[in-house]
């Protein structure tokens, strides 16, 4: 009987002692640290506006990330499939030579959702649209502070 009153007392002493957690405000939620509610409008920030070739690349910092295009693409968009000026400047064979844009990698060239065996001569539909990957330098502050690295 001592053991099961003990046992009760410890178990209700574990339960009022664990409070519940305080609840977070929707303010603390996501990185803009807004209401939930409220519709925020973008930072407004500028593209890089320099020519292409104008300056240089910057470094990757992993080779897994796609590479940030060092110039400007106002003029550039919309990209499609019927008018990519990106295509039509970087779609050089070979490697990359001094003063030349740099050539598109093979991989652009595979089809990897129909036919991932074969290459074809013009860039994979999948593929055509530079910036679901790329991005242009821009003015923008992160988000968040990117502490990577290699």
């Amino acid at each position: 009987m001592r053991r099961a009153i003990l046992l009760l007392s410890c178990a209700t002493a574990l339960l009022v002692a664990d409070s519940p957690a305080k609840p977070l405000r929707d303010r603390d939620l996501g990185l803009s640290k807004g209401s939930v509610f409220e519709v925020p409008a973008p930072p407004k920030y500028t593209d890089e506006g320099s020519a292409p070739g104008d300056k240089k690349a910057p470094k990757r910092v992993n080779r897994e990330t796609p590479p940030v295009i060092p110039h400007g693409i106002a003029d550039s968009l919309p990209i499609t499939r019927s008018s990519n000026l990106c295509v039509d400047c970087h779609d050089v064979p070979g490697p990359k030579k001094k003063g030349e844009p740099t050539p598109i990698p093979a991989s652009h060239y595979v089809d990897l959702r129909r036919d991932p065996e074969h290459r074809t001569k013009q860039v994979a539909g999948s593929r055509v649209v530079c910036t679901l990957c790329h991005v242009a330098r821009t003015d923008a502050p992160a988000l968040v502070a990117n502490r990577f690295r290699p």
